[in-house]
């Protein structure tokens, strides 16, 4: 890295329509590459999807059909390429000179694996596979040793991904693989592959030395050590339409405090020395929630863009105001809203009754609905989230915040904003 930029990659399976929070690390380590000069490259496993990686699991993965296979790739694809776009204004932002980022692509192995034969891959790869070093590895004696044994596909599934940092470091010099700590094993099988199988000119496998390493970033854990992911049934989405900002603010936002100067490091471009003196901050006075709401902020930013982040933090702010903070304004409200406040006459709002409003403004779909949503206590107005109790109910002057704003919650934190003009 000190003579110059290097390729580096990391992979995410099409498994699931989205990415989680757990993979966040390994793109944001890939993130830090990219922003200080060298070039990354991000894969969508589309063919390794479907064999399943043991890693981590102590039952086998499910098959993935092609038609799911087919929408979760194009919806990671999209996601990683927005991450990287969200990246790169997160970091100028922060003061990052984006004349020094490096370059990015965004690849899939279908590229090499779906033509590959396997005759052609067996005799070729496979010849300079050890058997022995392929059951030695964390992920295939766990499942050996649970019970429930491995699959062949499964077993095999180290070799494709071997195969993947191999056709990488021949066609785009790429000498890095970053990934969790629970790809070690993964990582490790290709850098021995690029070891043992450099064909030459004459396409004869070589024995000569290559230079190939792999770098992997800890797993996202639970309090109680549990995993959290998909497969655990825990996952965070980065998906808004699967975990909604406000949600994804939640959860950076109500980690435990041990977790909070360790994430502010983890998960954000913040100088170490700004994270020192807010979490000294933090630890001096816990109830103000300093630098859990800045790592959440933060986080949503890079994830979601600054507009998502404001109204995800002001939602809180709402939900969960700190003892002695002043009341917001319309005018701060409608800042945070933007565009998406509905202007409505004044006097088609004051007078009105709050279920068939809310159904005017698309906080709910119908007015069978809303009424529905007031008998089980789910609507409330203005700043102090007052509970609607008749949806026969008229909106009130003193609903309006400052007499302009109607403050509309659907729920836990579905929100709408009104101008009365």
């Amino acid at each position: 890295m000190e003579s110059g930029p290097v390729v580096a990659y990391a992979g995410v399976d099409a498994t699931a329509p989205s990415l989680h929070v757990g993979h966040l690390l390994p793109l944001i380590n890939l993130l830090h590459f990219y922003l200080h000069g060298h070039h990354v490259i991000a894969l969508v496993g589309k063919s390794t999807a479907s064999v399943g990686d043991p890693s981590g699991r102590v039952v086998e993965r499910d098959s993935i059909a092609s038609r799911r296979l087919d929408e979760s790739f194009n919806g990671l694809w999209a996601q990683i390429e927005k991450f990287f776009e969200r990246g790169r204004e997160y970091a100028v932002s922060k003061g990052y000179n984006e004349a020094n980022f490096g370059k990015r692509k965004l690849k899939t192995n279908a590229e090499w694996l779906d033509g590959l034969g396997l005759v052609e891959f067996l005799a070729t790869v496979g010849r300079h596979i050890r058997v022995s070093s392929m059951l030695a590895r964390d992920s295939v004696k766990d499942r050996m040793n649970s019970g429930n044994g491995i699959n062949f596909s499964e077993f095999t599934y180290q070799l494709l991904q071997s195969y993947d940092f191999w056709h990488l470091y021949r066609t785009a010099n790429c000498r890095l693989q970053i990934g969790g700590s629970d790809q070690f094993g993964n990582i490790t099988a290709g850098i021995d592959l690029i070891s043992r199988y450099q064909p030459g000119s004459t396409g004869e496998a070589t024995s000569s030395a290559a230079e190939a390493y792999g770098l992997t970033s800890p797993l996202l854990t639970t309090e109680s050590g549990e995993k959290i992911g998909k497969s655990a049934g825990n996952a965070i989405w980065l998906d808004e339409n699967l975990t909604t900002p406000f949600e994804l603010y939640q959860f950076f936002a109500t980690l435990p405090d041990t977790h909070v100067q360790k994430y502010l490091g983890m998960f954000t471009l913040l100088p170490l020395s700004e994270i020192a003196t807010v979490t000294h901050a933090h630890t001096a006075n816990p109830g103000s929630r300093i630098a859990r709401n800045l790592l959440a902020k933060e986080a949503v930013t890079l994830i979601h863009g600054i507009e998502k982040a404001l109204e995800a933090e002001f939602v809180t702010n709402l939900l969960f105001p700190v003892d002695g903070e002043k009341a917001l304004s319309a005018a701060e409200i409608i800042s945070v809203w933007g565009d998406r406040v509905i202007k409505i006459p004044k006097t088609e709002v004051v007078g009105e009754i709050i279920a068939k409003l809310a159904r005017r403004v698309g906080a709910v779909k119908t007015r069978g609905a809303a009424e529905n949503i007031i008998k089980g206590g789910g609507m409330y107005h203005g700043l102090k989230n007052e509970k609607i109790s008749d949806g026969m109910a008229t909106v009130q002057e003193g609903w309006l915040v400052d007499g302009e704003v109607l403050l509309l919650r659907v729920g836990k934190g579905k929100f709408t904003v009104i101008q009365a003009i």
